[in-house]
């Protein structure tokens, strides 16, 4: 593909010319956490492409990451940005990826153009996924922040920013494309992913206390892999040509649809999120929201938080003529609400420490989206604590 070229040449030219330049400039952050799930049944993960996580014993692979963000200033409108991290994959192994990594052009007045590996402007806390100091809680809700499997995309992006009167508004448009491998925990299977025609829209308005955001995105996406061809071309050599057209998930345009709200006023925090995500294949439509409310004691924030998300059709009753679709459909079900309680403490301008408790309650059969080895729900309690750090 065209931009991963250019990806690799962007990351060649900082790494080679890093030497040369006394406007390089490098930070480093990073997590070491620990998790407990007291329910053996689940595995809790902080997102899909982890393969281990805590399952009735503590994890410290599921937040504990490192992370550089080097940065080349070439002149006073190009830079060149780069994001890389080392974590637990889905292998279970500790590897190194690129996050992201690209051309910036700032004009220095309103106008910000990127071209290279962008990361997706889904959320609030996209851009710092992976720094936890920047962030409240330990993991953002999965209620919200799951729906979506991919937080990159290679492509271009235009910011335009302003001011009416005392307020600011910023809005990013995007254009790209990605590829990705998305595993099934609870089929123990994966496909492959492909992103087409991906558009993303993005409009913040507010002041420095109050913010509002409203997210949209389009792409036409195809996953495949050896089990969905061989049960979708079963289904049309049998005739049911329909059913295969109705769930399977090639050139399939999806959308996804979020906004958020966000107080930071005399020490009072309160932030939510909603998202709903529309596909028209076997992944069926979700839509969730979240609501987290903090007080601010100088260094030490105390939260709270509610998160729920539903699905719009429910897929744990599936009941086409065939039992292999059925279990597709039924392992799309990540139904689930989560409340929790969690304090966060600033030892100084460079570290945190965190602790949180969690209790998860799946909806429905294969419910949640934590692992479900059984077909009735059982709920988890989930302790978790981090250390941040940021250089």
């Amino acid at each position: 593909m065209k931009t991963k070229k250019l990806l690799c040449k962007i990351i060649f030219l900082l790494l080679a010319s890093s030497a040369y330049s006394s406007e390089f400039d490098i930070k480093t952050f990073g997590t070491f956490g620990a998790v407990y799930n007291d329910n053996s049944n689940y595995i809790y993960r902080k997102d899909i492409f982890q393969k281990d996580g805590s399952s009735g014993d503590l994890s410290y692979k599921t937040d504990t990451l490192i992370g550089l963000q080097p940065t080349l200033k070439i002149n006073d409108d190009f830079s060149i940005l780069l994001q890389g991290i080392v974590k637990n994959d889905y292998e279970d192994r500790v590897r190194a990826s690129v996050d992201w990594g690209y051309l910036k052009y700032d004009s220095g007045e309103n106008i910000i153009i990127k071209i290279g590996r962008i990361r997706t402007p889904y959320f609030r806390n996209s851009d710092n996924l992976n720094i936890g100091y920047s962030n409240l809680m330990i993991r953002e809700s999965v209620e919200v922040y799951g729906q979506i499997p991919f937080s990159s995309y290679n492509g271009v992006e235009v910011t335009y920013s302003g001011l009416v009167d005392k307020y600011f508004y910023t809005i990013q448009a995007g254009y790209g494309e990605e590829e990705l491998t998305v595993p099934n925990h609870t089929l123990n299977q994966e496909a492959n992913v492909k992103i087409d025609n991906l558009y993303t829209l993005n409009l913040t308005f507010g002041t420095a206390a109050l913010q509002a955001r409203a997210t949209y995105m389009s792409a036409d996406i195809t996953a495949s892999s050896q089990a969905l061809n061989q049960l979708f071309s079963g289904l049309r050599t049998f005739g049911l040509n329909e059913l295969a057209d109705q769930y399977e998930y090639k050139d399939k345009k999806s959308e996804y649809l979020g906004f958020g709200i966000f107080l930071d006023y005399k020490n009072i925090l309160f932030l939510s999120e909603y998202g709903q995500k529309r596909v028209k294949s076997f992944i069926r439509d979700v839509h969730g929201y979240y609501a987290t409310l903090g007080y601010s004691f100088e260094k030490l924030i105390p939260f709270v938080t509610y998160a729920k998300s539903k699905m719009d059709e429910i897929t744990y009753e599936a009941n086409t003529v065939s039992p292999v679709l059925n279990n597709l459909l039924r392992s799309q079900n990540t139904a689930q609400s989560s409340k929790t309680i969690g304090i966060k403490y600033y030892i100084n301008e460079n570290i945190d420490i965190k602790f949180q408790y969690e209790h998860v309650v799946p909806k429905g059969s294969m419910g949640s989206y934590h692992l479900n080895t059984l077909q009735e729900p059982q709920e988890l309690n989930v302790f978790s604590f981090a250390l941040d750090f940021i250089f």
